[in-house]
């Protein structure tokens, strides 16, 4: 969407950091409502439009022809996390939603390990720290400058993982932390090896 359409790209880059009710948000729903699982709640209505908002705020260039794809992915792995109301299932634990996508601690692990230019160490550290001892609406409003910083090492981010983690944020949000810590970890603790 965001590749074949300026327009859509810049409306939807507006949503950044916005709650579902403000103004600028308004031009969004033409575009994402499709998108959106049936009679789905708010936070999972939140999680689909940030998510949407950090794809169309990366830089033209970044819009691969597998972009399309990418995005369509991400549509259907956060569908996926959703029970057939539209809203979670409350007894899925974390063990069943496995196996993972990449968490957005790996994404930031892969940011400093990243060849040519990379993020620092304690810039990425203090990052990741942060996130994950954010409310769900902190967290919204910190992500676009750490996938900025990210996406300016090209790394890659799991727009899908993102936006299931995002989704179940404000339940599973202590199980979605440590996995963003451990992977951080795991990921930053190999390369100091090498």
């Amino acid at each position: 969407m965001c590749r074949a359409d300026p327009g859509a790209r810049g409306a939807l880059r507006a949503g950044l950091r916005r709650d579902l009710d403000h103004p600028r948000v308004r031009v969004m729903h033409r575009l994402l409502t499709p998108r959106l699982p049936e009679e789905c709640d708010d936070r999972t209505a939140q999680a689909h439009y940030t998510v949407a908002a950090l794809i169309a705020a990366q830089p033209r260039h970044a819009f691969a022809l597998d972009q399309e794809d990418d995005e369509d992915s991400a549509d259907e792995q956060g569908q996926e996390v959703l029970g057939e109301s539209g809203e979670t299932d409350e007894a899925a634990t974390a063990s069943q939603r496995t196996p993972y996508g990449t968490s957005f601690g790996a994404a930031l692990g892969q940011a400093v390990t990243a060849k040519g230019t990379s993020m620092r160490l304690s810039a990425a550290e203090s990052r990741v720290n942060l996130l994950t001892r954010q409310s769900p609406r902190g967290l919204h409003l910190h992500l676009p400058s750490a996938v900025n910083q990210v996406r300016a090492t090209d790394t890659a981010v799991d727009w899908g993982q993102l936006l299931a983690d995002l989704v179940h944020w404000p339940t599973h949000a202590g199980q979605i932390s440590r996995r963003w810590l451990q992977d951080f970890y795991r990921i930053t603790a190999a390369a100091d090896q090498d």
